[in-house]
């Protein structure tokens, strides 16, 4: 079972990560955070304090002195990589009458390590309800939240952070001399796959015994057929062919009155029940738009549940019916043929 601890740990190594990134960014000079940063606290709070802010920059491009605002608490954020109170002075004086209409308190994030002390305006901070104290935050300050979150907000935080953190790292980084990035936006593309494919003269003679016809009966385009058919499954994530290579291995021939040959089925709601992925209906959307699959779930009275229809698209019908017949046949690996689109044995 996951305890607090390891949601709270996991949470503060990551903010502590971001911190160190900025206090090297700051020492480079390179001061300015991204709307990706300012975004990344901005759902942060959010989750932290169930508030609303918002990213007040689209409102006005770069909107003096405050980033986030909250018009239902009154909450208004600056975020910062610099601690210093000279920062703290110039936030203070920029903040605007219509801001003061909107908001209640105004807050320093620092993005990184606050000042032990701070020696400001004071009757700047007065007019503004500004307390040194009180209203300058760091990333120690957010994990002393964190810690005394209620586990359903701590839960929301820590997912928050596994699902945003690695891009704001990765936009946090610093070139090295030749201007290159340690993370390169080219390398995080999957490589699309080569097909290999055969003359298909084994599968000719294959489809010929099957359906006792001649071979000049046969489809002429049954090569080129071949070849499409390669091409489309290399367009495909390699995730989305090896769960359609599952979708082949799992498929029932049931009765169908959906479906009907070279269709085969499977049970909608056994295939959500059985797949662990997070993404059920995005491999599906993928697969029917490529023409491999058929999501039915209309007349569930008159043609029983929903299901899944599956097939070899293309034009040439000795490909549609006989492919997995010649696979099983052969006794080769649907993991091979469609997983690594190997035609190679056609």
């Amino acid at each position: 079972m996951i305890t607090r601890g390891f949601y709270i740990g996991e949470v503060i190594d990551e903010l502590s990560v971001v911190a160190g990134q900025v206090s090297i960014r700051n020492k480079l000079g390179l001061m300015d955070l991204s709307t990706l940063t300012e975004n990344f606290f901005r759902d942060l709070l959010n989750a932290i304090h169930s508030s609303s802010l918002i990213n007040l920059n689209k409102e006005r491009s770069n909107s003096p002195g405050l980033d986030l605002g909250d018009d239902v608490s009154g909450l208004a954020i600056q975020v910062t990589a610099t601690a210093n109170a000279t920062k703290v002075e110039k936030t203070l004086a920029t903040i605007t009458p219509d801001h003061q209409r909107r908001f209640k308190r105004f807050v320093m994030l620092v993005v990184g390590k606050k000042q032990g002390s701070y020696s400001i305006d004071e009757q700047a901070a007065k007019r503004l309800g500004f307390d040194k104290e009180r209203d300058i935050w760091d990333v120690d300050d957010l994990a002393r939240q964190v810690v005394a979150l209620d586990i359903a907000r701590l839960e929301a935080v820590h997912r928050l952070i596994r699902k945003e953190v690695g891009r704001l790292k990765v936009d946090l980084e610093i070139p090295d001399a030749d201007g290159k990035y340690p993370t390169s936006g080219y390398n995080l593309w999957e490589q699309r796959v080569k097909p290999k494919v055969g003359d298909g003269s084994a599968f000719r003679m294959f489809v010929a015994q099957s359906a006792e016809v001649s071979e000049e009966e046969i489809e002429a385009d049954l090569p080129k057929e071949i070849r499409l058919l390669a091409k489309r499954l290399s367009r495909l994530p390699r995730v989305t062919r090896e769960f359609l290579v599952m979708l082949l291995t799992r498929q029932t021939n049931r009765h169908s009155g959906r479906f009907h040959p070279p269709w085969m089925t499977l049970l909608y709601d056994t295939v959500k029940r059985e797949f662990r992925g997070d993404d059920l209906d995005g491999e599906l959307g993928i697969l029917e738009e490529a023409g491999f699959v058929e999501v039915r779930v209309e007349d569930r009275h008159e043609n029983g549940p929903p299901e899944i229809g599956v097939r070899f698209p293309g034009r040439c019908e000795d490909l549609s019916h006989s492919l997995l017949p010649f696979i099983k046949e052969k006794s080769l690996s649907l993991r091979t043929v469609v997983g690594e689109v190997d035609f190679s044995a056609l």
